[in-house]
């Protein structure tokens, strides 16, 4: 019983800190978005701070800027001693700003994330 309590005290404010439900989880089914495939013509880094695990943050950013229906792919690099995590996402620019996508991103878990932008968006052929 000793060794449950501290890796308790370790995991649960780690994965509280990720609790990326938007909703009850009764309505999650209800308000998941179908897309068409999205074709990227564009992609960006982004300097990521504030993720504390790659699985359930990872998640909900992966999750929130799918759910735009103009994101193709995103890519997440997390390495646990960074404090700066970095993100490429595979775009349709006619579709979604980078400026849009930090937005979104900063307004995850009452902002949990802070957002910026590596360089200028690189186009996709």
């Amino acid at each position: 019983m000793k060794k449950i309590i501290p890796i308790a005290l370790i995991i649960l404010p780690g994965f509280l800190s990720c609790n990326h439900s938007k909703t009850s989880p009764k309505n999650t089914l209800i308000e998941s978005k179908i897309c068409k495939p999205v074709k990227a013509n564009a992609s960006q880094e982004f300097g990521v701070k504030g993720m504390v695990c790659q699985m359930a943050c990872g998640g909900s950013i992966r999750r929130t800027l799918k759910e735009t229906c103009a994101v193709e792919r995103v890519q997440i690099n997390f390495v646990d001693s960074l404090e700066e995590q970095q993100i490429v996402v595979n775009y349709d620019r006619n579709k979604i700003a980078p400026k849009q996508m930090i937005t979104m991103l900063m307004a995850i878990n009452k902002g949990q994330f802070s957002v910026r932008s590596i360089g200028s968006p690189q186009t996709i052929k």
